[in-house]
């Protein structure tokens, strides 16, 4: 149980500190608190303790502090009333408010006189069975019993005293075994009677139960499930009320209160009925407040770059809602992935007139943003850069980029990459948060005009010799240069998956060396579908991707259909589906992956799956194994830890074109000769970096070829 739960328990347990006369008139009320009290008072010394450390530390504690936040802030919220409730509630021991001593015949001179009998009078400390007697004194008891409860519950009174007959006692053993039984949590009420006979004295406990428990309810509990309450009640309905499973039922309620982060509590328990009262409190967000940090200086201001409404929309948490930590906390991850600040952080405290019945906090983001915008240069390598494939080509990239355009969030970015084969020139703009959508839309604008290698499709065969002078001369090489313009809407659909819609229009045609377009590579087969210079297509694009947070899982799938809104434009709809598996085996990690397409209607030949490479079949050149109107590939790798961050992987790759490359145009993988179908294995290393995995294998073919790759990212 929390501390400041514990602290801001309002069980009436303060009623326990009146006199003797108030307890004797309302002997029911301080006898079902007392143990409800009890259960406190187990923790009373660490609660003062930490009592100290919540007044202290808990206003302006942010959420990811290394503390306890739940109980600081409950502590914190609940305010100055708290700790005052805290030092009425110290827990007072049960004191039974009704002695009598009952002479058997012959006066004793110990509160009797002749058969008379003498009632215990008020005031402070506990009552005495035998108040002249020294508190080691010993009685002899002649007789035991307890009277007021039959069948079950006498047994269990019984048993749960250790005063036996024809055995001398002190008053202190007496009242401790008194003690005992009221810690049985079944009765309300327990007075301890003492009788002087012949043989000894006759000790009698009288013993109130407590009503059978029919039902309760529950008040306040806006957050709390009602399957929590009625499991932690279950145990207890038709049954005599027990106050040690009362104490653990309330427990439990407190317990998922903290295990969730919700900051609630139960404040009040009534049991003086069949039917149990329990009241509940959960602190609201009273508001939400927006601080600027400055890096610098460290001084907070009201006004930054970003618009205010652009960081309040990534907040789940409304004012007048419930607060929850681990809401708080995704919303943190929120504001900071949009990857315009340093530093969020979350400080809840408490509000003005935040009250114990009526908990409100404030909470105050505080940010501090970064550099958004700029211009940069840099190189890496491609994959597709080479002829062969077998090791990549460089590249070469300047852009500029703003991730915080007018202040909105928005990304702007104007780039352009050069390489040995490759070339890209790219202008996008992307609103990650459409006109504050319910959905939370986001929508790319995308102006594009590229230049790639068509080599994994139309390159030279590799054993092929006769068009070698050709192909040096640059005469062989065939480039797809592309012209597209596209517009993306996406949303998450549910927890960890995301969809996207999209419509583009691209223009595509074929190139050599030096920009001349091409109607025929060097095997005299047809570059275009069309059979013109180019082709045009319309496309429309549905994409469905799930992603667990760890990584350890991911699917997606897409559909693009080619709209032929024109006689001469392109129809025809392409079907792809990847999935991959990161499966830890001890120290070592096990990463599968499987993917597939298809594609049905008008297909040019540059539109073909490649299958081979790199990114595919190692041990292959790219393309190497086919190209075709449908695919399916497969790999998996073991992937050992050598010292961080470089890994050792053994690995194995499938890839065929299901017996589809003849019905691509112009058949460009049968007249290179390529199998269709074909695997590798091999080994290799890999280092994480800033950009990815960056991948060094050697593999071999089923043709028992050899190849070295270098990439970046995972395979397969």
């Amino acid at each position: 149980m929390l501390v400041a739960l514990r602290k801001s328990r309002r069980l009436q347990a303060g009623e326990l500190a009146g006199s003797k006369e108030e307890q004797a008139r309302q002997p029911g009320l301080v006898s079902r608190c007392r143990a409800v009290a009890e259960g406190i008072a187990q923790h009373a010394g660490a609660l003062r303790q930490q009592l100290a450390v919540a007044a202290a530390g808990a206003a302006g504690t942010p959420l990811d502090a290394p503390r306890s936040q739940h109980q600081l802030l409950l502590a914190s919220v609940s305010g100055s009333a708290l700790e005052q409730q805290q030092q009425q509630q110290q827990p007072k021991a049960f004191l039974p408010d009704k002695r009598r001593v009952a002479g058997g015949g012959r006066g004793s001179g110990r509160n009797a006189a002749g058969g008379g009998a003498a009632d215990g009078g008020s005031g402070g400390g506990e009552s005495e069975l035998f108040p002249d007697a020294d508190e080691n004194e010993r009685f002899l008891i002649s007789e035991v019993d307890v009277v007021g409860v039959d069948g079950e519950l006498k047994d269990i009174a019984m048993k749960a005293l250790n005063t036996r007959a024809n055995f001398a006692y002190s008053q202190k053993e007496i009242m401790e075994d008194m003690h005992r039984v009221f810690d049985t949590g079944y009765f309300s009420l327990c007075t301890p009677v003492a009788e002087e006979t012949r043989d000894g004295i006759k000790f009698t406990l009288e013993v109130a139960p407590n009503p059978e428990l029919r039902g309760f309810t529950v008040t306040g509990a806006n957050m709390l499930p009602q399957a929590v309450i009625e499991d932690a009640f279950k145990d207890m309905f038709g049954r005599t009320l027990n106050f040690n499973s009362m104490v653990k039922a309330v427990g439990k309620l407190n317990k998922w209160y903290e295990e969730k982060g919700v900051l609630g509590q139960v404040i009040d328990v009534d049991t003086s009925s069949s039917m149990a009262e329990i009241r509940v409190s959960e602190a609201v967000v009273n508001r939400i407040l927006l601080r600027y940090v400055d890096k610098k200086t460290n001084e907070a201001r009201d006004e930054g770059k970003t618009k205010p409404h652009i960081i309040l929309r990534n907040l789940t948490t409304k004012e007048g809602q419930v607060f929850s930590l681990q809401q708080g906390r995704r919303d943190i991850d929120a504001i900071y992935s949009m990857g315009l600040f340093e530093d969020v952080a979350m400080r809840p405290q408490p509000a003005e007139g935040s009250s114990l019945d009526n908990p409100k906090v404030d909470l105050t983001l505080e940010i501090i943003e970064r550099k958004t915008g700029g211009l940069s240069a840099g190189g890496g390598i491609s994959a597709t850069g080479a002829m062969e494939g077998a090791l990549p080509g460089v590249v070469g990239e300047v852009s500029y980029s703003q991730r915080n355009l007018f202040g909105l969030g928005q990304r702007l970015v104007a780039s352009a990459k050069l390489g040995q084969t490759d070339a890209m020139f790219r202008v996008q703009h992307t609103d990650p948060w459409v006109r504050g959508d319910a959905h939370r839309t986001s929508r790319t604008i995308t102006v594009q005009n590229d230049k790639s290698s068509s080599a994994p499709i139309h390159g030279r065969a590799q054993d092929d010799v006769e068009h070698a002078d050709g192909a040096a001369a640059g005469s062989d090489n065939v480039f797809v240069s592309r012209k597209l313009a596209n517009v993306e809407y996406g949303r998450p659909l549910m927890q960890n998956w995301q969809g996207s819609l999209g419509f583009s229009w691209q223009q595509a045609h074929c190139v050599d060396d030096h920009g001349h377009p091409l109607d025929t590579d060097m095997y005299g087969t047809q570059l275009t579908f069309s059979g013109k210079p180019h082709d045009t297509m319309a496309l429309g694009t549905i994409r469905v991707a799930y992603n667990q947070p760890s990584g350890d899982t991911e699917l997606v799938a897409s559909m693009e259909q080619a709209l032929p809104l024109q006689s001469d434009w392109l129809n025809f709809n392409r079907f792809t589906l990847r999935a991959e598996k990161t499966l830890p085996i001890g120290p070592l990690r096990a990463w599968v992956r499987g993917k597939g397409g298809m594609i049905v209607g008008d297909l040019p030949p540059y539109e073909a799956f490649p299958i081979g490479g790199t990114n595919s079949v190692r041990g292959y050149s790219e393309g190497g194994v086919g190209s075709g109107r449908n695919y399916v590939a497969g790999s998996a790798e073991l992937r050992i830890p050598l010292v961080s961050p470089i890994e050792a992987t053994i690995f194995g790759d499938w890839g065929s074109d299901l017996d589809s490359g003849g019905t691509v145009t112009g058949d460009p993988a049968g007249a290179r000769g390529k199998p269709g179908s074909g695997y590798g294995y091999g080994a290799g290393v890999r280092i994480d970096t800033p950009i990815g995995p960056l991948r060094l294998e050697y593999a071999m073919n089923d043709r028992q070829q050899t190849r070295f790759h270098l990439g970046i990212g995972t395979a397969g």
